[in-house]
């Protein structure tokens, strides 16, 4: 029997990575068993999962028998502990690296989590009576990586997926992820998201390997019924992403304050999250002509709602201002319905958004160059827009057609899989 381990760090649960939902069917008809190991414990389960799928849940974080087992760990795990300390200290000081204080502690606590999670991980595999021909699969190149690369049962293989959150170091609040040449050595596959992804990381761990795969993340084009567009009188400018830091929504706002143009603009944010009040704070004080700009806090939108509204709303431009991605998942979705896009050139996005498709900025841009480039998409002509739009579908069905990218990252693993087995 072949079995799937899938370590997420929301999913099923909470509104976090929706993304993978566009992935999940694939996988999961590809095993006759699969366990998802979820490390939200808080919310409810939002996704739902086909019968062939166990869902457990686990955060080494808070966890009340992980943190009374602490000394149990450090006496269990002591060389292991003591080889991966000095191993990461090795490997960054040949790369030029001095780890701080602050680097030490969180490289302890990483460790111990990742311990944590292995322990957890074997024994729902104790529970389950499986002990081969699995495929260990995180979908974050963090603790759930950190953890599998740990683990060793005969013929199953171990791999994870990486972002850009979990791979671009220097664009992260600690600038430090620790324990990356570790995995990179102890995965038997690493599926990239992006080309950039997977060139940063091999320059920063000083390691090529065939197994390092440019794998990219897909969306589906729903079927939906065929229905006209509700056309709006104003120009309509759609962001989606939560409401954090790196997502850098007040510079949307900031810019559509000073944006020159004839045109009336409706500004329509989806997601919610820690910054929500303080953004609709600035936007009350900033956008205080509706005549002008109007603008809605969508909230959280279920995604399948978000898709609807794409697909029977005129939408005219889709605006991405993150100081760091891999390839955003939004884009695609908006790409799919043939919106155009602004974006920051970061990590991965150069290869989703084109001069066919939309427009690139420096990640330092200036709130007055966001501006101008609105001012110039509202100016556009009718067949000016309509090529946009083509470029933006062909694109999206070329390169991040989820049924052709999920086929093919199932081949691939199986590729890796059955010379094990």
């Amino acid at each position: 029997m072949r079995t799937l381990v899938l370590i997420t760090s929301n999913f099923p649960f909470g509104t976090g990575e929706t993304f993978i939902g566009s992935e999940f069917p694939f996988i999961s008809e590809s095993f006759d068993k699969t366990l998802v190991i979820a490390q939200n414990i808080r919310e409810k389960q939002t996704r739902e999962t086909p019968g062939n799928v166990s869902v457990y849940r686990y955060n080494t974080a808070t966890s009340f028998l992980g943190f009374i087992s602490f000394p149990v760990i450090l006496l269990k795990n002591s060389v292991t502990i003591n080889n991966l300390f000095k191993e990461e200290v090795s490997f960054r000081k040949s790369s030029g690296k001095h780890l701080t204080i602050g680097n030490l502690s969180a490289l302890f606590k990483k460790i111990i989590k990742a311990i944590q999670l292995r322990d957890y991980i074997a024994d729902i595999l104790k529970k389950e009576n499986l002990d081969a021909s699995i495929v260990f699969y995180s979908y974050w190149l963090k603790t759930g990586a950190h953890a599998i690369s740990m683990l060793n049962y005969p013929k199953s293989i171990k791999i994870a997926r990486a972002h850009g959150s979990d791979i671009y170091e220097e664009k992260t609040l600690t600038r430090f992820l620790p324990l990356l040449k570790f995995t990179a050595l102890n995965m038997n596959a690493i599926f990239f998201v992006s080309a950039d992804g997977k060139e940063y990381f091999e320059k920063k761990v000083d390691l090529q390997n065939p197994r390092f795969i440019v794998s990219r993340l897909g969306v589906s084009k729903p079927d939906f019924e065929a229905s006209e567009l509700k056309k709006s009188e104003r120009f309509v400018i759609v962001s989606c992403s939560n409401m954090v830091p790196l997502k850098r929504i007040d510079l949307i706002i900031k810019a559509l304050e000073i944006v020159s143009t004839e045109k009336k603009i409706e500004w329509l944010h989806f997601g919610d999250g820690a910054l929500r009040s303080e953004l609709e704070d600035l936007a009350a004080n900033r956008l205080q002509h509706p005549d002008k700009i109007s603008y809605r806090f969508m909230g959280h939108f279920p995604n399948d709602e978000l898709l609807k509204f794409y697909s029977s709303s005129k939408v005219d431009l889709f605006i991405n201002t993150s100081s760091t991605e891999g390839v955003p998942v939004s884009i695609m979705e908006a790409q799919c319905f043939g919106i155009p896009v602004i974006a920051t050139d970061t990590g991965g996005v150069r290869e989703i958004v084109t001069s066919e498709t939309g427009s690139l900025m420096s990640t330092d841009f200036a709130v007055e160059d966001l501006a101008e480039l609105i001012k110039h998409y509202t100016g556009l002509s009718y067949d000016e827009t309509e090529t946009i739009r083509i470029n933006s579908i062909n694109n999206w069905n070329s390169h991040f057609n989820a049924v052709s990218n999920y086929t093919d990252f199932i081949i691939k693993v199986n590729s890796i899989l059955v010379p094990v087995i």
